[in-house]
This record gives structure tokens, sequence and C-alpha cells, in this order.
């Protein structure tokens, strides 16, 4: 079972309170829903006014209201407000007060552990919670990470140790990282899993290919000194921006981890959209270009040099638009399967300002077409939350190759 899976699975209490919009005064019932992570902030709109409002609850502290929001007297004649950190709610049930998403999400998210254990040859049931240690929460752990990894990319590598001895001897890890590259490489992984694992083994299996070509060696000493360490700057800002925003990104971090579809159909509670926007745009830019390391993989797999493509060179190819290059290994069913989530309308709308949102109807709306110049295109928030995680995840998977062929063979750590 992954950490967060058990996590949302073993929490589904939900919390009733009531909050005021401090512009008009409207009440409304908020049904929260708890989940795995220490802090939970939720961004909502007023029944009546249309303005935002706020809530945030974290542990050992307890519930605070605002943006524009104060507790109010119980009112259950007032509008609902469906709240989950964990899970999005389908168009029927966001405003109804006896809406429970937990209930059949989570039974979807228990059938996709169970298929993956069965996939890998693990006994068809799940471990109790009891029998294993409590794993930190993303929320917990990665700040601790973060530290560490900035200290490292400074040249700090005694106290970058120092934390990671410190902070790793209670968190629960049944094989515990003794060093930033291997914390890293389970910390993402375990951010990938269960359905992603399938994809990984397929890259990892295509690195094995690579391998034994004449010109692997040759690769390598390329990537440690011209690859590895551009690759590292933008996977710690794209880490950054992504965790940095889980609380948005949360509520469907692990239904697209475990596959579940996430469509216009659902809403997302919570629509702290300024914390995301730029999101997409953004790993579809660091995708773009890190990708080129499967590329090159690809190139050897077809029995020529590294740096040449079928009809380019690898130079060439590294200039060309970015909402191409994932062509240069389509044929590649193992390879192209992590470049499934690529979008270039969405990413344009997102990078360069061009979309809207209407938190009434949960709906991002943008131009596809060069230049913004095309048909209107709207996607629902949630689905955009959705498309974002698949992103990273994808290129999570991808790090996580660099961090093997940077360990393994002696090239510089892309972190």
């Amino acid at each position: 079972m992954t950490l967060q899976a058990a996590s949302f699975i073993e929490r589904r209490m939900i919390v009733r309170e009531y909050a005021s919009c401090d512009e008009c005064g409207t009440v409304h019932v908020l049904r929260i829903g708890m989940g795995g992570e220490p802090i939970q902030a939720h961004h909502f709109q007023c029944r009546n006014c249309g303005q935002e409002m706020g809530i945030t609850l974290e542990d050992n502290v307890g519930m605070t209201f605002g943006p524009n929001a104060t507790r109010a007297a119980r009112d259950d004649s007032a509008p609902v407000i469906n709240l989950h950190p964990s899970f999005v709610f389908t168009k029927e049930d966001i405003g109804r007060a006896d809406a429970f998403p937990s209930i059949e999400l989570s039974s979807k998210l228990v059938d996709a552990m169970l298929e993956a254990r069965t996939r890998i040859g693990l006994p068809g049931e799940l471990p109790s919670l009891d029998e294993s240690p409590r794993r930190a929460r993303v929320t917990e752990e990665w700040p601790q990470l973060r530290a560490a990894w900035s200290l490292t990319r400074n040249g700090k590598a005694d106290l970058a140790q120092k934390r990671i001895d410190s902070f790793l001897s209670t968190a629960g890890y049944e094989d515990t990282p003794t060093s930033i590259q291997d914390w890293i490489f389970q910390f993402i992984g375990d951010l990938t899993r269960p359905y992603f694992e399938q994809l990984w083994e397929g890259i990892f299996e295509q690195l094995g290919v690579a391998v034994y070509k004449a010109d692997f060696e040759r690769f390598v000493a390329f990537y440690d000194t011209e690859l590895s360490a551009t690759h590292s700057r933008r996977y710690f800002e794209i880490c950054k921006a992504y965790l940095g925003a889980f609380t948005e990104f949360s509520q469907v971090h692990q239904l697209v981890a475990s596959d579940i579809a996430v469509d216009d159909g659902h809403v997302a509670a919570s629509s702290n959209f300024d914390l995301t926007r730029m999101f997409y745009g953004n790993a579809f830019e660091a995708f773009g270009d890190n990708v080129e390391i499967l590329t090159a993989i690809n190139n050897m797999i077809e029995d020529r040099p590294f740096d040449q493509l079928a009809s380019i060179t690898f130079e060439k190819y590294r200039a060309t638009d970015k909402a191409g290059r994932t062509r240069a290994f389509a044929s590649n069913p193992a390879l192209s399967a992590v470049a499934a989530e690529f979008d270039n309308q969405l990413r344009n709308a997102s990078h360069h300002g061009g979309m809207t949102f209407d938190r009434a109807s949960g709906l991002i709306t943008y131009r596809a077409g060069k230049g913004g110049q095309g048909d209107g295109e709207n996607i629902s928030y949630a689905a955009y939350l959705a498309r974002s995680s698949r992103l990273f995840i994808q290129l999570m998977l991808v790090f996580r190759l660099e961090i093997l062929i940077a360990n393994k063979f002696g090239a510089r750590l892309p972190i």
C-alpha cells in the first residue's frame, strides 16, 4: 500500500462547521473531509456574492478561517459546501449534504493497489496498517527533503547529511535512505505508485537494452557534462512548485497515481487557481527539455549513436519546438507511454496566462491554436489538476531514471 492511499483510506471522518462570508454575511455549511496530511487548506466561492472564501485545518492548531470567512453560528438551512483534501466530487454530489466521495473512490484505490500487488506477485490482500511503521506524510517530509536538497545544491553536503540523518531515522521508511539521492529516489517513487510503477519498469527495461550498446559510455560522459546540471535545476523547481501547492494537487494526486479517471464530470471542492494556473505550462517546458534523455536512449536502442536521430542530429533535435519532441520515440511503446500527457495547447494557455477560471462553474476556459487564436476550449479545474498531476508524475519517472543512470555509471547526479 502506498503512503498516500493508506492515509486516505484510514481517515474518512467528516467535520461539520459553519462559516459566514465577510463580504455579504451569507452563512455556509462546511462538510470537511479529513485527509492524511497535517495541513489542509480549502478555497471556495461564497454561494451568494461569489467572493473567494477559505479555511485551513492544521494538526495541533485546529481550524482557522480566512480569507473572507468567519466562524458562524449553526444554520443547517444554509447552502452546503463539501470539501475534501484527497478526493474530487461529481457535479451531482458537490452540493449535497450526504455526499461521501471517499467511500466510492477509496474502493477504487484499493482495487488499484490489489491489482498492482497481484501483478508483481505479492499476496492478494493488503497488509494491516498496524503492521508497518507510520510513514511521514508528504507535506511533513517535503520541507525536510527540500532543505537537504537545497543544501546539497549549494555545496553544503555536511549540513545536508546532518538533516538527512536526523529526519530519516524517524520517518518510517522500511529501507531507510542514507544519501540524498536515495532519499529523493524513494520519495518520488512513492508519489508515482501504484499504477505508474509498471511504466517505470518499462523504461527501466529499455535502459537495460541501451546499456549494452556500443555508444552507451559516450552517452554517459555527455550526460555528465552537458545534461545533468540543467536537468537537475528543472527537477528541483518543478518539485517545489507541485509539492508547494500540494494542498490543491492532493485532491487528485492519488487518484491519478492509481490511474482512476478524473475528468470534466468531476469538481474540485477547493479551487485556489492562482496557486496552480502556471503549473501545467512550466511542467510542460521541463518535460519537453528533459525528455531528451529518452530520445538519446531510443537512438541507441535503434542502433544509432546516442546523438543521431533517424533524420537529424541530437543537437538539432534539442533546438526544435518542444511540442514535437516526444515524436522521436513514438514507435517505442515503453518510452512513449511516459509521454502520454503532453498537450501543447494547454501548455500555451497555462504558460502565457491565457486561461480564465469561473469558480462558480468550476470551468477553465482557454483558446486553442497558435497564439491563442483558435476555438474556445473548456476544462474542469478538477481535470486540469489531474492532467497537471499526470505530467508531474511522468517527469518524476524520467527523474528517477536519471538518478539511476548517474548513480550506477558515475555521472553527475541530477540533484
